[in-house]
């Protein structure tokens, strides 16, 4: 055929496609696009400044043609992000149509700089389609620091979203013995669990972040062990580090640890959660229970939007331990379960919303997630200790059907309503005194004042058990050891 002919015989081709009626545009207000995904994670751990580019594609699934009257990256010129819709590069898009049953790309890049320690450790935006007036969005995520990140492999409803210190959590999976160093910080989308028999060791220094609603799990049989000193304690907090998020309570969830491992926490700093620190059998499974242990030790629990530490049915043992600034409560110990506390300060003048509750709760009931009422005798020991706030009443307990707690508390300052007069439960106890405690609880320091009610009234047979505080001042030396977490120190 000669070319001539080809051109007009094309000609005629594309003369016969532009005449046909425009396709209709499908204009009914329940329009839903869908997406190859909901959100598009940068999971390339950066090791220099760099650029990555990932894409997603949006569905017409309708037979008329669509229009989206609005493509929008949530940042505009200022995001780490940059988007691409079918070609067209910039952060805002309108109009845009898609052919029937058809579908298009948009491409989306990410710029980040893991050395600036300015960067957040997460960062996030979201394109926002709206479509004849509905509203729908991608959530997009990048990691902004040089650190290591876990992200959630494994999802059900009636969990969060979680993974394992190895990857996907299976059955086939061989038990691990993991270690984390300071090296580099640790970040944590969603939870990491630490799952039956395998064991996370915390070296000194190291840095645990969580974004928002992360946590950690230690499943049945799984043991954590946080290895920090004085000088380098382990760190557990949020992952926003911006002034605003200093002392924001509520920004991450919380530490779980269920039965079965040998559990312990050496100077530590857990701030901001929502729970501090949960230690407790297995709530999806009935009695009988089998308790194990946690050892806490030298651990400061501060700024929580509602526990600073919730266990039931569990043997714990504190040494120099802080609970301080709880939405709710401090500590709750809940049935059955042996706790011994030495030397600790429970301490709440939580600022950031009104509270109704004490400080510390103890009850001989817990209610498991199957509903079933475990009924139990908690045996609870409190020893040269403090337990004080702003409120009239920082100590209570609950005990339903005729069930009994076993109390030994011993030279106490006690701030509380309830009756202390057994003299078998409650010995050597200041009751309810002036409020001339702690140097400067505003700013959760609950060191002792120079003028302090707790010094120099600790029985130095208990200050034995633990002879020094919390910053390794000795409480012994002259015979005189103070109440709580810290000995006075001019």
């Amino acid at each position: 055929m000669r070319l001539s002919s080809l051109i007009i015989l094309f000609s005629g081709i594309m003369l016969l496609f532009a005449c046909r009626p425009d396709e209709e545009i499908f204009d009914s207000p329940s329009a839903q696009l869908r997406f190859s995904t909901d959100s598009v994670s940068f999971d390339t751990v950066f090791t220099s400044v760099g650029t990555v580019t990932a894409n997603i594609r949006v569905y017409n699934p309708y037979k008329e043609r669509i229009r989206i009257s609005s493509i929008r990256l949530n940042g505009g010129q200022a995001s780490a992000f940059r988007i691409n819709v079918d070609g067209s590069p910039g952060p805002t898009h309108s109009n845009v149509e898609i052919a029937g049953e058809d579908s298009m790309f948009i491409f989306i890049e990410a710029t980040i700089d893991p050395t600036n320690v300015n960067n957040p450790f997460v960062i996030t935006d979201f394109i926002e389609f709206v479509t004849n007036g509905n509203r729908q969005d991608v959530d997009l995520v990048a990691w902004g620091q040089n650190a290591i990140y876990f992200t959630p492999t494994s999802f059900n409803q009636n969990l969060p979203d979680f993974t394992c210190l190895t990857g996907p959590c299976s059955d086939t999976v061989a038990p691990v013995n993991v270690t984390w160093t300071k090296d580099k910080p640790y970040v944590i989308y969603g939870f990491i669990a630490i799952d039956s028999l395998d064991v996370l060791t915390i070296e000194a220094g190291a840095r645990i972040y969580f974004h928002q609603d992360g946590g950690m799990w230690v499943y049945r049989g799984g043991t954590l062990k946080v290895m920090g000193t004085a000088s380098e304690p382990v760190t557990f907090q949020g992952d926003r580090l911006d002034a605003n998020y200093v002392n924001r309570p509520g920004q991450w969830d919380r530490i779980w640890i269920n039965e079965g491992g040998q559990n312990e926490i050496h100077h530590a700093r857990i701030r901001n959660g929502f729970i501090g620190l949960q230690p407790e059998v297995l709530p999806f499974d009935d009695p009988p229970y089998d308790p194990t242990s946690l050892l806490i030790t030298n651990t400061i629990i501060e700024n929580c939007s509602g526990f600073g530490m919730i266990s039931s049915i569990y043997n714990v043992r504190a040494e120099n331990l802080v609970i301080s600034n709880s939405g709710q409560y401090n500590m709750v110990l809940r049935s059955a379960g042996n706790y011994d506390f030495y030397h600790c300060t429970f301490a709440n003048y939580f600022a950031q919303a009104a509270r109704e509750t004490p400080s510390v709760l103890i009850q001989n009931s817990f209610v498991t997630a199957n509903n079933t009422q475990v009924i139990g005798e908690p045996n609870v020991g409190i020893y040269n200790s403090i337990i004080y706030g702003d409120l009239e009443n920082e100590f209570e307990t609950e005990i339903i059907n005729n069930g009994t707690l076993n109390l030994d508390f011993r030279s106490l300052i006690l701030k509380t309503t309830q009756n202390t007069s057994d003299t078998t439960q409650f010995k050597n106890i200041i009751r309810n005194p002036a409020n001339m405690i702690f140097e400067d609880p505003s700013n959760l320091d609950f060191s002792l004042s120079e003028n302090s009610l707790a010094r120099d009234l600790g029985d130095v047979n208990l200050a034995n058990v633990v002879p020094l505080d919390i910053e390794g001042n000795s409480r012994t030396a002259d015979g005189m050891p103070d109440l709580g977490a810290y000995e006075f120190t001019p």
